[in-house]
């Protein structure tokens, strides 16, 4: 996928407010969302690739600046290059906000 392609599907429409309630991970344990350090996101990553709502899980964790755990399949350094990249190719990409200490 392009940047541009990228961009468009995850910043270039409306998101659904109501997207969590067709996620893949609904009745999954939330914790495997958020794994140790060094710990394998590789089962949790797998049910991502087969969500339906997952461009709008990913978008709603860059917008948000998530900083911990997996959205849209993305570990948080997953995120950031990516936002990083597609800012760096000249898209709107909002940054991820400061959490206070």
């Amino acid at each position: 996928m392009s940047g541009a392609e990228v961009y468009a599907a995850l910043f270039g429409g409306q998101v659904d407010p109501d997207w969590e309630s067709y996620a893949s991970c609904r009745e999954v344990d939330a914790d495997l969302f958020f794994p140790e350090e060094r710990e394998s996101a590789g089962r949790v990553k797998a049910i991502c690739r087969s969500c339906s709502v997952r461009d709008e899980c990913l978008a709603t964790a860059i917008r948000r600046g998530e900083s911990h755990g997996i959205w849209g399949g993305m570990t948080a350094r997953e995120r950031g290059a990516l936002a990083r990249s597609l800012r760096d190719d000249g898209f709107a990409v909002p940054r991820a906000a400061r959490r206070p200490a």
